[in-house]
């Protein structure tokens, strides 16, 4: 109990009237029973008893300390700390050896390092406070307490520690830790601390903030792959790859190596990495130390050009090559920069293009031949003032004012010239770098660019010593090395002294010493015993000459040679070695041999051919006369040899019944060849008529006079026949037996002839177009195609008159001429016709089908031009009713034919934009809209437009046209499909493109037979990756070429290219065609997207054709999207894809940056 509590008890009993005895005596109790308790308490705190054993046994100093700061008990670790014994301690005040507790309250001092024991998860409460030794030594003491309410009072146990070493370790650390971030942060180097297994960066220095061009907090929330490219310079992936340098470092080496780097601009920086371990208990951290060695690498890059290009030098390496490396390697010098090499004329007036790797052809024809001038470009103007040349703006140069547009049109900014100098100083040409920028060259590359002028001036110098060199030993070796002949020095042995490059070529050696190393001139005799003859001959007589026998070839073969030569005598006349020349006679050999063959074989010709021969002396007698010509005269050759030819055969004119001059005797005296008319009829000796042509040559001997004559005639009685069945043939097609187009121009123009003498009169031509015939053909066949022609043909017949023309032009044109024919009748047949074939079923293999025409009429009169005319303007009219619509009967008008003519001038301006390369795409993307397809890679579609002549853009809908009615869309495809393959297609996303180009072809490239073999081997050869290019085709032209197009794309989707069926819903519309078309896409006509937002038709359609192409598998593109609303609504009806101007507008692809496009896209 308080003891003052208690003392007010007593102090009120006392003093109180309460007489009751019991209750005053049970306070008196109360009271001695508490101080019994006290004294218990207090001998217990201050005997000897296990509590104090255990005090001693704990390393802590523990101490109880009262309310008035007196301290009461201590333990042994206490004692020692400060330096007194245990009873010293018991009873001083705390503020001895805590100088804080000092004039305050003991209670206020101990608050913050007080623990509350009453709390259900008390929590250590402590501190640092400084306290001090008997012999005043301070130290710094962890200190930590507790209030205890006892029956003495308050009692406060506290514990102590000493900290002194630790916070001395704390300190040492803390300067260590501020030594190494101060040469962390003032390090040269980038350096980051790796966790290995967290994958990220947990510290960095400055310099690796400035070195990736972003923030510590971000750098730090990141991993490698952030700060690498995805593969490094040698192709391999930047990850994936183990290369074993996190292995090395955390077994305690330090690997250092080269890696490839890159900020988050993109830029690529390569760099040298080092790793190293540091301590982090459980965590592998490595320490990795990054140098930029851009600088470094670039030097090494000049230093490697500079020796490569003088290896090439010193190894006499093409000078060509040797100037075409100077330019590459001054392009790599840094970005946008084009080198060229300028050679000076002799005449020191003139300039010429040498090498220019990278410029464009055109660009490079206009810079050949340069006037020297002080007003010229800039590598003229360096040459006429005799120093290098820089104009940081050609824009604003006076000397580039020509060649302005071409600067623009090929990206010139600036042109920079360094001279080159040969022998003495003298200026031999230029080295020109053109810069895609208006800038001025730094200082590192005006140094660079000097010391490759240098280089490019030796080059050159070399050359031109060497052609000098070259040039004089020519002279001096000119009569050895051009003797046709083979010469030769050998000596008595054998072994051959020399040889001329003809004799070395004549064997078939490689050189003079590949000849010698063969051995012996023994060894080329394919006869042994020929060489004892020709020394035989040496020895007898000095001389050997036109000495016949066989060489053998270095590969084998054997050659026949003549040989000439004489002996080489020494002092004592004895051979010592020959000399001579060996001329090869092997084709002469072979062409006697020929000689023989061919006589040989032009007998047996003559034997066998089916004409008739005849031969004769100069006298027209017969020496010969082949087996035919026996047949068809009767007369073998024993009996004719001899004969006067006009005795053999006797000639008649089938018509006259005359005699005529036989051809061998006029051409004998004439002099040339003589061939008889048609007509001809031969009478042989047994009487009988043969109808022949026939002709006859004179033969001349070399100097040109007349030894013989040859004549050749055979039977013509089948050719009579055949000619008569190939005149039918040649007028009349072979399908539906009517006339063709050339017998129908052929009497076209003879009533063209009759009409100008009769001015009254007027005939009708009717030109007929059936309109979709391709698809019967593609449909059912070519066979059934032609049964509907010719029930074509019989039912047009039924509506003319017998007198009219009816002709088959060609495929599925025809052509009607009614004579004398109005226009009104005329057009009232044409209508009749026209009703006939469109009302007509044609049946086949239990399908039907029906077919429809076009028909333009032309009224003739006797002011018509020309047939050319009359079927040009015909052609004309049946076009503007395909124009009008098809099904349609049109009579032409002059208007008909300016229309035309507008038409036929977009060809030439087509062609003439093809030849001047004046074609440019465009790209539109097509993002996903889709929950699923947020991320998807890009897809851009290519636009094609078109330059005119003054270079305005011309948009696709004024020309287009014009190219596919006249057939020039293949190329137009062709030159589209390359340009997007080699330069804008996807080569570096690995097995899967990471963007996709989309190419748009036309039904007529899709027709052409050969297109299909031109896109294979363009893919074939780019090797792009799968995905990287979609064809787009439209629905109409799918199914026009149904069989076609399938084909197309089944062989192309094996080359991984992907499809898609541009303008569904536009055309026919048949879903059933989807089965058969293997599309990766639809692309849904945009005249049902523009109003699917209010339009509930349009919203319904393409709800149905997107629930039509997820069951097929196959994705939807909605086009033309121009608002926000509509693009809303197509997600969600579930298209997956939009392209339109609310996404982007056509773009050039001179802009074209899709992988950066598509990652901003998915960011």
């Amino acid at each position: 109990m308080d003891r003052e509590l208690r003392d007010k008890i007593k102090q009120a009993t006392e003093s109180s009237d309460v007489e009751k005895s019991d209750f005053i005596e049970l306070l008196r109790l109360v009271d001695r029973h508490y101080e019994q308790m006290e004294a218990t308490i207090t001998q217990s705190l201050t005997a000897s008893t296990p509590i104090e054993s255990v005090f001693d046994s704990v390393t802590e100093a523990l101490m109880s300390v009262s309310e008035t700061g007196t301290i009461r008990i201590c333990n042994k670790v206490c004692a020692k700390y400060f330096g007194l014994t245990r009873d010293q301690l018991i009873g001083s005040q705390i503020e001895h050896v805590l100088p804080g507790a000092r004039d305050v309250e003991l209670a206020e001092f101990l608050k913050p390092f007080i623990s509350d024991p009453d709390a259900t998860h008390p929590e250590s409460t402590s501190g640092d406070v400084e306290a001090r030794r008997a012999d005043g030594e301070k130290f710094v003491a962890e200190i930590n307490a507790s209030r205890l309410e006892t029956v003495g009072g308050v009692i406060f146990v506290i514990s102590l520690r000493d900290v002194t070493e630790r916070k001395e370790a704390e300190v040492a650390l803390r300067e260590n830790e501020e030594r190494y971030r101060a040469l962390v942060e003032n390090a040269p180097e980038a350096i980051v601390v790796f966790d290995v297994d967290d994958n990220r960066f947990i510290d960095c220095n400055e310099n690796a903030c400035t070195l990736f061009n972003i923030s510590r907090a971000r750098l730090l929330s990141v991993g490698p792959e952030a700060i690498s490219p995805q593969k490094q310079p040698d192709g391999t992936p930047s990850f994936g790859v183990r290369r074993g340098h996190i292995d090395k470092a955390l077994e305690g080496e330090h690997p250092t190596f080269e890696w490839m780097h890159k900020n988050t601009s993109g830029e690529e920086i390569p760099c040298e990495v080092r790793f190293s371990r540091l301590p982090g208990g459980e965590r592998r951290l490595i320490r990795v130390s990054i140098t930029d060695i851009t600088d470094r690498k670039r030097a090494e890059g000049i230093a490697f050009a500079q020796n490569k290009i003088l290896e090439m030098i010193a190894s006499s390496s093409p000078y060509d090559r040797t100037l075409r490396a100077i330019c590459r390697f001054v392009e790599h010098f840094g970005s946008g920069l084009r080198a060229a090499v300028m050679l000076l004329d002799a005449s020191g007036k003139r300039l010429t293009l040498e090498q220019a790797p990278s410029l464009p052809e055109e660009l490079k024809l206009k810079l050949d031949f340069v006037d020297v001038g002080e007003t010229g470009i800039t590598c003229s103007s360096a040459v006429f003032h005799g120093a290098d040349s820089i104009s940081d703006d050609v824009a604003r140069d006076s000397g580039w004012t020509p060649y302005l547009r071409d600067a623009e049109k090929f990206g010139i900014g600036a042109a920079w010239s360094f001279l080159l100098h040969g022998a003495r100083g003298r200026v031999i040409g230029t080295l020109d770098i053109y810069v895609g920028e208006s800038r001025a060259p730094t200082t590192d590359e005006l140094d660079k660019l000097s010391r490759m002028a240098r280089l490019a001036g030796i080059a050159i110098k070399r050359q031109l010593d060497e052609d000098r060199l070259r040039s004089s030993e020519a002279r001096y070796r000119g009569l050895f090395e051009n003797v046709v002949d083979g010469v030769y020095i050998a000596s008595r042995e054998g072994e051959l002294i020399a040889a001329n490059p003809a004799l070395v070529e004549m064997l078939g050696f490689d050189s003079v010493e590949d000849l010698k190393a063969a051995g012996r001139t023994t060894m080329l005799y394919v006869n042994p015993i020929d060489r004892e003859r020709v020394f035989a001959r040496l020895e007898a007589q000095g001389i050997v000459k036109n000495f016949e026998y066989r060489l053998r070839r270095k590969d084998g073969t054997e050659i026949v040679v003549l040989e000439n030569a004489r002996a080489v005598y020494d002092d004592n006349d004895k051979i010592v070695a020959h000399e001579g020349t060996i001329t090869d006679i092997t084709d002469r050999k072979h062409a006697e041999t020929r000689i023989f063959e061919e006589k040989e074989r032009a007998q047996v010709t003559l034997q066998s051919i089916g004409d008739g021969v005849v031969t004769t002396d100069s006298n027209g007698c017969v020496d010969y006369i082949n087996p035919v010509a026996q047949d068809l005269t009767g007369w073998d050759m024993r009996g004719a040899r001899g004969k006067p030819v006009n005795e053999i055969m006797t000639i008649i004119n089938e018509h006259t019944r005359a005699t005529v001059d036989n051809p061998v005797m006029r051409c004998l005296k004439e002099g040339r060849v003589v061939t008889l008319a048609e007509n001809t009829i031969l009478i042989n000796k047994d009487g009988d008529e043969v109808p022949i042509q026939d002709s006859a040559a004179p033969i001349r001997d070399r100097i040109g006079n007349i030894i013989g004559s040859v004549m050749v005639f055979h039977d013509t009685s089948k050719e009579s026949r055949l000619f008569r069945q190939l005149s039918y043939q040649a007028s009349h097609d072979a399908v539906t037996g009517l006339i063709n187009r050339r017998e129908f121009e052929n009497r076209l123009s003879g009533s063209l002839e009759t009409l100008k003498a009769d001015a009254e009169s007027l005939h009708s031509l009717l030109y007929i177009d059936l309109d979709q015939f391709k698809v019967v053909n593609d449909t059912f066949g070519h066979t059934a195609g032609d049964e509907l022609l010719r029930q074509l043909s019989e039912l047009v017949q039924s509506n003319i008159r017998s007198t009219d023309m009816l002709a088959r032009l060609g495929g599925d044109e025809f052509a009607i001429l009614l004579e004398r024919c109005t226009e009104e009748r005329a057009l009232e047949v044409a209508e009749a016709i026209r009703g006939s074939i469109e009302g007509y079923r044609f049946e086949w293999q239990e399908s039907f089908t029906t077919v429809r025409c076009s028909i333009g009429v032309v009224m003739i009169g006797n002011d018509s031009a020309d047939v050319a005319s009359v079927m040009s303007s015909a052609d004309v009219a049946c076009y503007s009713a395909k124009d009008m619509g098809r099904n349609q009967v049109h009579l032409y008008k002059d208007s008909d034919a300016s229309l035309r003519h507008e038409e036929m001038k977009w060809v030439s301006r087509i062609t003439s934009a093809v030849e001047d390369d004046r074609f440019e795409l465009y790209y539109q993307p097509i993002i996903g809209i889709g929950k699923m397809n947020g991320g998807s890679r890009g897809h851009y579609e290519l636009l094609l437009r078109m330059r005119d002549e003054n270079g305005d853009l011309v948009g696709p809908d004024q020309f287009i046209p014009a190219a596919e009615r006249y057939n020039l869309m293949s190329t137009l495809d062709r030159w589209v499909i390359h340009k997007a393959l080699s330069e804008l297609a996807d080569r570096e996303g690995g097995d899967q493109a990471r963007y996709t180009i989309a190419i748009n072809l036309s039904g007529t490239s899709l027709s052409e037979d050969r297109f299909l073999e031109y896109v294979v081997n363009e893919l074939k050869e780019q090797n792009l990756p799968s995905g990287a290019i979609c064809f787009e085709i439209t629905e109409t032209a799918a199914i026009s070429n149904l069989s076609r197009v399938v084909h197309f794309m089944q062989a192309l989707k094996q080359l991984g290219c992907k499809f898609s069926l541009d303008d569904f819903g536009s055309g026919l519309s048949s879903f059933t065609y989807l089965k058969n078309l293997p599309v990766d896409y639809l692309k849904i006509d945009g005249q049902f997207i523009r109003n699917v937002a209010e339009d509930t038709v349009d919203e319904s359609m393409v709800k149905a054709i997107s629930e039509v192409g997820h069951a097929m598998g196959i994705e939807t593109i909605a086009e033309r999207v121009e608002t926000r609303q509509v693009l809303e609504k197509l997600g969600a009806l579930g298209i997956e894809f939009a392209q339109g101007y609310y996404i982007a507008r056509p773009t050039s692809v001179q802009s074209f940056a899709p992988w950066n496009a598509a990652a901003e896209m998915r960011a």
